[in-house]
């Protein structure tokens, strides 16, 4: 939805609206929204955080990192521990207690987005292969060697360096049509070049000729090299996409970089080797998983975690807005989204208070209650006189 154009995300806004107003729910205009990347990052902090019981202690725990990674997308947010000057920067409020946030929406970052680059540098590094019916064929190392199959490739025509003059007039040919037939070389070291050229946005699939692995290398943008303010002590909890590879591929639940090599190098021959793989592409997610950790975000030496895969932004999302939409204007203009403090009292806790309150007032009251086995003299005693003063004796 981010990325449609104008025209197409109003008429799109414009449907919802209907069905939401034909099925009675209460709305206002201005809650059907797209939701932006770092609202969806900080609602997956929020969601995180309460989920795993931080925010429910009186003292301030550290909370949770959140490294989200979708098909698009790559969510990434912090605590840090002063007020920074940044444009990803955010200041939350939850309860009595105030967050300094960095967060990080990184669009093209996704698995779906990370795999496409990868072909197209693979198009731009090597000499595309005219095969049957005329269309071109590229070879992917993270793939079987028996894998051949039509792929729609968004950027791999009309580049501009190609490798013979005749190459780059069929290309130019076939601009209008984007298929090629995408077949697997199954090479476990050109894969995990190719991962970790597509993990740090790089143009060129051989990463060994642009930078030293000793050193993290960060993301390439438009404006050169960024590199994000992450807190390399932290905490992180990495969800969704990355919960999803660890869990197919059977990894621990602590993210080992090493571990997460030596896997890859034990396990994808046996992925290549086995023809009922349910995913073709597992090879490359684990390489481009273990390259975003280690040369794109710099967290070789964080506390990673996978999990829970029960996460979502949109439990984040029911309590901030539950709580911030019903707020009044003026106090929303301050900028700043606070969710409720909730303490859970435990049951036994309640009882015991009443209890003792109910002891308090029979204490402290002159009803005096009748004891068992007393005689009538004493119960008689505790009524009121309705007679007047006994008369003395003559």
């Amino acid at each position: 939805m981010r990325r449609l154009a104008s025209d197409d995300t109003r008429r799109v806004l414009e449907d919802v609206e209907d069905v939401v107003e034909n099925h009675g729910f209460l709305y206002r205009k201005d809650w059907i929204r797209v939701l932006s990347g770092n609202k969806e990052a900080y609602y997956g902090w929020v969601s995180l955080n309460y989920k795993m019981r931080v925010f429910e202690n009186f003292s301030r725990l550290p909370t949770l990192g959140l490294l989200d990674l979708g098909g698009s997308s790559l969510q990434v947010v912090t605590e840090v521990d002063e007020l920074r000057e940044d444009d990803h920067h955010l200041v939350s409020k939850i309860g009595l207690m105030e967050h300094q946030l960095l967060i990080y929406s990184l669009p093209a970052f996704g698995l779906n987005e990370a795999f496409d680059r990868s072909v197209v540098m693979l198009t731009h590094s090597e000499a595309l292969r005219e095969s049957r019916d005329g269309i071109f064929e590229v070879r992917h190392p993270c793939l079987s060697s028996s894998y051949l199959q039509n792929f729609t490739c968004h950027g791999c025509f009309g580049l501009e360096r190609m490798s013979s003059e005749n190459v780059t007039t069929k290309m130019e040919e076939k601009e209008l049509s984007s298929y090629i037939w995408l077949a697997g070389s199954s090479n476990w070291e050109n894969c995990k070049e190719l991962a970790r050229a597509a993990a740090v946005n790089s143009s060129n699939s051989k990463l060994s000729e642009l930078e030293n692995h000793s050193k993290c290398i960060g993301l390439s943008s438009r404006t050169g090299k960024m590199m994000l303010n992450l807190t390399s002590y932290s905490h992180y909890n990495a969800l969704s996409g990355f919960f999803a590879i660890s869990n197919r591929l059977n990894l621990s639940a602590k993210a080992n970089l090493t571990k997460m090599w030596e896997t890859g190098e034990h396990i994808c021959p046996r992925l290549w080797a086995d023809q009922r793989s349910t995913s073709a592409q597992d090879c490359f997610h684990l390489s481009y998983m273990a390259s975003l950790f280690e040369d794109a975000l710099c967290l070789r030496n964080a506390e990673i975690t996978f999990g829970p895969g029960d996460i979502s932004w949109t439990l984040g999302a029911a309590l901030i807005e539950g709580d911030y939409l019903w707020r009044s204007t003026s106090e929303s203009q301050k900028g700043f989204l606070t969710l409720k403090w909730n303490e859970r009292i435990s049951s036994s806790f309640l009882l015991f208070a009443l209890l003792s309150f109910l002891l308090l007032i029979v204490h402290h009251s002159h009803i005096k209650l009748p004891m068992p086995n007393r005689g009538t003299s004493s119960t008689r005693g505790c009524l009121p006189s309705y007679l007047g003063p006994k008369r003395q004796p003559a």
